[in-house]
């Protein structure tokens, strides 16, 4: 299974996504999954949007057909203090 739900509980979600989305149909769901412009979220079906939003972007990773959403990405960026005096050694050479 692509999102790891019971069938039962999909044909729930595509009901619900077919109600809000009331000119479309059971094709463009078919469609849109196949093209990878419709994910699940919390239980949602999502549009893959590829145009840059003004909102923080969310990840999504995928382990063992289970989509995971980081809704907060973490960058740690390590700044290097070269007032500090500090002189680091590799192999002999002072960095």
């Amino acid at each position: 299974m692509r999102f790891n739900v019971e069938p039962s509980e999909g044909i729930k979600i595509a009901e619900r996504w077919l109600k809000d989305h009331s000119p479309e149909n059971w094709g463009t769901i078919l469609r849109l999954l196949k093209s990878n412009n419709l994910t699940l979220v919390d239980r949602e079906l999502k549009p893959i949007s590829k145009s840059p939003t003004s909102e923080p972007s969310k990840t999504v990773h995928k382990y063992r057909g289970v989509e995971i959403e980081n809704k907060s990405p973490q960058v740690k960026v390590q700044q290097t203090n070269k007032s500090s005096g500090k002189k680091r050694l590799y192999r002999g050479v002072e960095y």
